[in-house]
């Protein structure tokens, strides 16, 4: 499990969040629930206890809601009664019926058509199989050793998999060195969020199994599934089809096709960014000397303080307290963090702000800024950047460290709940946004930039209702 920066995330923050962030928050959650039931990822602000994201059906969408876990406090003002526990809720949902004609049909199907395959040494239906760790083992819909490529639990879900369920059989599989593959036999609209949860643990992929690949299947002496991938609209490409050799499956818990998560993630965290990049270059044409005060700033500060909560207010307060303009001493800050991200993502010191040179520069440069009194608030922020970054080894230095040490001491700091903050976290989303942070290291692509050489201790995720 990837480390989370802590904190508090309130209920308007996670109901804000695109469906990819909340739903990776949902599922490590759940994956933390399975894997150390005493230490809750996610705890309530007030009892402490631990919760979940429960999803809210709404017009066709879902909204993410919190929600204590049966054993929770009943004293805790937040708490809502019971939920329905897991193999209660799977009793009424199925009503007795375990397994549906249509269910027999295709597990049935599929395990002909995977031991056509000349590689499947071994194949079976619903047979238990035996954990090699000494656990409880489980009882895959068809399970499927292919010589040379790899064994795989084929899990074909028809009806609605609950989020537990779905994080507990990943866990499972993935300790077992077993690929999971989850096949549906068509995609609803709207979509029920059980199936949600397993598009997002594919990394936005969905397998169908219709009577279209049950013929190419037969044709091509294989097992032959149709892929949907999202699109990064809310929507899917084209499908194509695809056969297990197609599945990257050496990147954890997840099999899939191509990681439409990540990229998607990636991207918003550079577009935000790039705006200001373009500004700074641009600035710093026009007005070498003191490009902060530049009016090319003005369009990407305008979007900041309608986007960023809080924006507004502080930066009213700034003047009042610093006779200063917020939108410049934001372009500063950027400069300076732009200067360490860049420097670490170079093996090099690349600076965009002083004229320091030679290998010790951005050390240097933060040395610089820090003492000054324009920047001593932020020294929390800075230290928070640099040591998520692989230049982490400069807060090992005596200069850096006494001088953060005392502007700590003379300055209250700018913390994750101050607007500034936010901004910055909107801009390097890879350092300072816990949740993005945390989904990237998830999926294994956080950027060498933004990785530190050794990982730091795991912290919890506080949340407020």
């Amino acid at each position: 499990m990837a480390p989370f920066i802590a904190g508090v995330l309130t209920i308007e923050q996670l109901m804000a969040m695109p469906r990819a962030g909340w739903e990776h928050l949902r599922t490590q959650i759940n994956v933390r629930r399975r894997e150390d039931r005493d230490r809750p990822l996610a705890k309530c602000r007030l009892c402490e206890g631990g919760i979940f994201i429960r999803a809210q059906a709404d017009r066709g969408d879902h909204i993410p809601m919190y929600a204590h876990y049966p054993e929770a406090s009943r004293d805790c003002p937040w708490y809502e009664g019971n939920n329905l526990r897991e193999d209660d809720a799977r009793a009424a949902q199925y009503q007795g019926h375990q397994e549906s004609a249509l269910h027999r049909r295709l597990c049935s199907t599929i395990e002909q058509l995977v031991k056509a395959d000349p590689r499947c040494s071994h194949s079976a239906v619903n047979t238990y199989l035996r954990s090699e760790i000494h656990k409880r083992g489980r009882w895959p819909d068809v399970y499927t050793d292919l010589s040379g490529l790899g064994r795989f639990a084929l899990e074909v879900q028809l009806s609605k998999p609950f989020a537990p369920e779905v994080a507990a059989r990943h866990v499972h599989y993935d300790a077992e060195g077993i690929a999971l593959v989850w096949i549906f036999n068509s995609l609803e609209e709207p979509m029920p969020q059980g199936f949600h949860d397993v598009v997002a643990m594919q990394r936005g992929n969905a397998f169908v199994f219709d009577d279209e690949t049950e013929a190419a299947s037969i044709e091509r002496g294989t097992l032959v599934l149709k892929c949907f991938m999202e699109n990064g609209h809310g929507g899917w490409r084209e499908p194509r089809l695809v056969v297990l050799d197609d599945l990257q499956t050496g990147t954890g818990r997840s099999a899939f096709v191509e990681d439409c998560r990540s990229e998607v993630l990636k991207k918003r965290s550079k577009q935000e960014r790039a705006r200001w990049w373009d500004a700074m270059k641009l600035a710093r044409e026009e007005r070498p000397n003191s490009p902060e005060y530049s009016n090319h700033y003005e369009d990407p500060w305008s979007d900041m303080k309608s986007g960023a909560p809080g924006v507004w207010e502080w930066e009213r307060d700034f003047w009042l307290e610093r006779s200063h303009r917020a939108r410049a001493h934001t372009a500063v800050l950027y400069a300076i963090l732009c200067s360490v991200a860049h420097s670490a993502a170079a093996g090099r010191p690349v600076l965009h702000i002083t004229k320091f040179s030679g290998e010790s520069a951005v050390l240097s440069m933060l040395n610089s800024k820090l003492s000054g009194s324009d920047f001593k608030h932020c020294a929390s922020l800075i230290e928070t950047f640099v040591g998520s970054t692989s230049l982490s080894y400069l807060l090992e230095k005596d200069s850096l460290r006494r001088i953060i040490a005392e502007a700590k001491q003379s300055e209250a700091q700018v913390d994750q709940n101050h607007a500034l903050w936010r901004i910055m976290a909107r801009l390097f989303p890879e350092v300072l946004d816990g949740l993005v942070r945390a989904e990237l290291a998830d999926l294994g692509q956080l950027p060498d930039w933004a990785s530190p050489p050794s990982a730091g201790p795991e912290t919890e995720l506080a949340v407020a209702e």
